[in-house]
């Protein structure tokens, strides 16, 4: 009987290593349709338009998506059981208020504008986080079913619509409301994003239970989302930054290098990161063997692609944007200066990607949560501090290198947390495991605790 059960749970186990793997690779396709429309958007766009629509609302919306469904995403994909999935409902209410909020606040700020122009964009971006928040439901019933395979041809459908919404809307609409059709062109993609995701999941949704919600799950949703906030800032960190120091066209020109500079990121590393978080979820539960080889592959899997970038690709970047996005940048040398920063930030984001999807993968507690947002508290108050100073003396250039030192500290720490994970579960000491999981030789490696 034993024999049999542990032979079931190694083949679940496989299947989720399966559908982790499937779900990858769909992403991976996905960011290429991504890249490819990016590309084709930045040729018929000016420097002062991306960074209004790239820097100022896109940080207004990630903002608001964040914060209506990381902790959704979290807490109930780590826990896949149907008494919680009630709780999943509630993204919807919660993804109207944030919205709302948003809205309000951005009308409020620009109301002495001279700039109607951004003024509409960042209503037409509020109404389309608000309706991409609605679709989450079905987002977090796939996630947690492992079919990322629809969530990608949702966002890959939605995300051509945009793109041609965007090059239509720029060359054939009013020529002085640049950043209106980028708004324009968010609403498109949250609207075709929202109808295939419902689409495609319909008759496997269950409705909403009031009586049936998962009062535990709304906790551990609340704390991952508020222990959340100190990460998101942490990662927008330099778009705040250069919303608050930087003119429009300086941040168009960061917009650029973090667009092909970040292609890696979004093409690689991004889907092998977020499909690895839910395969260590599930592995969490059984035994810690697969769970430790899994680490060990994985993060050596994207620290080869980052060095990869970080030690050829600086060498091309003049003629890649000459290839790519056209004279008017690869001319730019303050453009070829801040992609070659990029590519040099692709190994660090890289490191503290893969390292601390590790944490928010197996993490049980409050405590461990608690601890991993203290430390971001940390991070990002050094960061508060030493990126206006590095911002003045190399400009954006400077910026990028400041996100460089925080990233390092965020996977050096997610380190720290996975050794000390591995070490109590293997019987094995901290320093042992430690040199293990960065790789090491077995010569520094300690003997075993003594049972």
């Amino acid at each position: 009987m034993s024999v049999k059960k542990d032979a079931r749970k190694q083949e679940e186990q496989h299947d989720t290593a399966r559908k982790a793997a499937r779900g990858t690779l769909a992403t991976l396709m996905l960011r290429l349709v991504s890249f490819g429309c990016t590309q084709w958007t930045l040729r018929v766009l000016d420097p002062t338009s991306l960074g209004k629509a790239s820097i100022q609302l896109e940080l207004i919306l990630t903002t608001v998506l964040f914060l209506s469904r990381e902790g959704f995403r979290l807490a109930l994909t780590r826990n896949v059981k149907d008494a919680n999935w009630n709780v999943a409902w509630l993204s919807v209410p919660v993804a109207t208020l944030i919205s709302v909020a948003a809205l309000i606040g951005h009308w409020r700020l620009t109301a002495r504008s001279d700039d109607p122009d951004y003024r509409v964009a960042g209503v037409l971006f509020c109404v389309a986080s608000c309706i991409e928040g609605w679709a989450e439901p079905a987002v977090l019933l796939v996630l947690r079913e492992l079919d990322v395979a629809v969530k990608a041809k949702a966002e890959g459908i939605a995300t051509v619509g945009k793109t041609v919404a965007t090059v239509v809307a720029l060359r054939y609409w009013q020529t002085n409301q640049p950043v209106t059709a980028f708004g324009l062109a968010q609403l498109v993609y949250a609207i075709v994003y929202f109808i295939v995701l419902y689409k495609a999941v319909w008759s496997r949704l269950n409705g909403f239970v009031w009586n049936q919600l998962d009062h535990s799950t709304c906790y551990l949703t609340m704390v991952f989302t508020i222990q959340g906030i100190f990460k998101h800032f942490l990662t927008e960190a330099d778009r705040i930054v250069l919303s608050t120091m930087s003119n429009s066209y300086d941040q168009g020109v960061y917009a650029m290098g973090s667009a092909y500079g970040g292609m890696a990121a979004r093409i690689i590393l991004q889907p092998v990161e977020e499909n690895g978080r839910l395969l260590w979820s599930r592995l969490a539960n059984g035994p810690v063997q697969p769970l430790l080889e899994s680490y060990t592959v994985l993060i050596k899997v994207v620290m080869y692609v980052g060095f990869v970038f970080s030690c050829l690709a600086v060498n091309y970047t003049t003629i890649v944007l000459n290839a790519l996005a056209g004279r008017n940048w690869g001319d730019n040398q303050e453009a070829t200066a801040v992609l070659s920063a990029f590519c040099v930030y692709t190994a660090f984001l890289a490191w503290n990607g893969m390292t601390e999807a590790f944490v928010y993968g197996v993490a049980s507690s409050g405590r461990d949560m608690g601890r991993l947002g203290v430390m971001h508290g940390i991070i990002g108050a050094l960061f508060a501090v030493s990126a206006p100073i590095v911002v003045g003396w190399a400009g954006t250039v400077g910026l990028v290198g400041a996100n460089c030192t925080a990233m390092f500290l965020r996977g050096a720490y997610s380190v720290h947390y996975a050794a000390d994970y591995f070490s109590t579960r293997q019987n094995q000491s901290y320093r042992s495991t430690l040199a293990q999981l960065l790789g090491l030789p077995d010569q520094i490696h300690d003997t075993y605790r003594p049972t």
